[in-house]
């Protein structure tokens, strides 16, 4: 059986005994093939969280497997490693025993926000890292699958840094059940009589994964999908004010701001470029499972690996508000691309031309991310003599002074 029917085949083993949330698995299942896989599952009391994440880690992983709980006041001996007290009273030597948490393939968290900070940084030290400290000695971690789930409304809550959620590469919400899902859910607990998780067979053995791993790794990507990612995740990302750089933070320091309507206003923090990456494993996941990777998919995966990175200005329903601004950029790369825009751009890198320039301006005006990179191309045309400081387009809309250009041509 080849490794794509293998993965197909965990995904509907899965399917069968996991009633409803179908995108969220179907994600959850792309996303395991690239090395050291992150999910973050996040749902409320009861639905179906913990249980998703061991089917999944059954699934890939068989046996070797370890869950740690964060209701269970873990320690760090228990989650990195321990010293060897009898190698320290006999020899003198520090001997760290390394937890099996760190050894295993599959690795879940229960309850990741009840995990004590302490035990959290080191977590994140090894999803970054892909090593583990203890007591001044060093261990690598191999390749393996971790996932965690937590009730985000908890209120035995650790609060946890943005940095730790972001190393995770998707955030899936969970649905509670429909009543005609309710029914199907007797049913399969009847089925597999009250024994969902147990009877969960290991469909794929890790070493099939890591090899399917290494061919979607291997899977080229066309330039315009790349382009899409990149795009889409920039226009999350940028800011004529750079807010990044700002204590000020949206709404404030967009008053007064020329765009003032467009999605990057109804940002608050911006996402980092681990979003980029992991939007295009996802793409090369897809492409590699199902033979395409279309615009379509793109922002449908989209929403789950923005959903735990970005912070929105105003949200009431944080996922109706995320379809919401990818509704928007959707609309807005229909519109870059019936305008042209970045073939115009292209032809003024090549050289400059008095009357491209003029169209590109006025698209400009419209599109922050555009007139980003147009603001680039005046700033060397006016070293080259080609524009004066006053034709500037971030000058003449606000967006700078004379002053600070010559300050940053310095």
């Amino acid at each position: 059986m080849g490794l794509r029917s293998k993965i197909i085949d965990l995904e509907n083993e899965i399917r069968s005994r996991f009633v409803g949330n179908e995108e969220a698995i179907q994600i959850m299942v792309l996303n395991q093939l690239h090395p050291r896989s992150t999910t973050l599952i996040r749902a409320p009391r009861g639905a179906g969280k913990s249980t998703l994440m061991l089917l999944m880690l059954r699934g890939v992983c068989g046996d070797d497997m370890v869950v740690i709980s964060g209701a269970s006041e873990v320690k760090r001996g228990e989650v990195i490693g321990r010293l060897h007290i009898p190698s320290l009273e006999r020899e003198g030597v520090e001997r760290v025993l390394w937890a099996v948490f760190t050894k295993s393939r599959g690795k879940g968290l229960d309850e990741v926000n009840r995990l004590n900070p302490y035990t959290t940084a080191n977590i994140h030290h090894m999803m970054q890292f892909g090593e583990v400290w203890a007591y001044g000695q060093r261990s690598e971690v191999g390749d393996y699958t971790l996932i965690a789930n937590e009730n985000p409304m908890d209120t035995a809550s650790f609060v946890h840094p943005q940095p730790f959620y972001d190393r995770f590469d998707v955030c899936l919400y969970l649905n509670f059940l429909t009543l005609s899902e309710k029914f199907q859910l007797q049913d399969l607990l009847e089925r597999y009589d009250w024994n969902i998780v147990d009877s969960m067979p290991q469909v794929i053995s890790f070493e099939e994964l890591e090899e399917a791993r290494r061919e979607v790794a291997e899977v080229k990507l066309d330039p315009k999908t790349i382009g899409y990612i990149n795009l889409l995740v920039r226009d999350f990302q940028v800011c004529i004010r750079e807010k990044e750089f700002s204590e000020v933070k949206p709404p404030t320091l967009c008053e007064g701001c020329h765009f003032i309507r467009d999605i990057c206003s109804m940002i608050k923090e911006s996402l980092s470029e681990r979003a980029t990456v992991a939007l295009t494993r996802l793409a090369k996941a897809a492409k590699w499972l199902h033979g395409s990777c279309e615009l379509d998919d793109i922002f449908r995966m989209a929403l789950w690996v923005l959903l735990h990175r970005v912070t929105l200005v105003r949200t009431g329903n944080l996922i109706d508000s995320l379809h919401g601004l990818l509704e928007r950029e959707r609309i807005k790369m229909e519109d870059r691309n019936v305008r042209r825009q970045w073939a115009l751009l292209d032809q003024l890198m090549n050289g400059f031309d008095r009357g491209i320039y003029k169209l590109a301006r006025e698209a400009a005006v419209e599109d922050v991310t555009f007139a980003e990179e147009l603001m680039k191309l005046e700033e060397r045309w006016v070293k080259e003599n080609i524009l004066s400081p006053d034709e500037l387009l971030s000058i003449q809309m606000g967006w700078k002074t004379p002053t600070s250009w010559s300050l940053r041509k310095r």
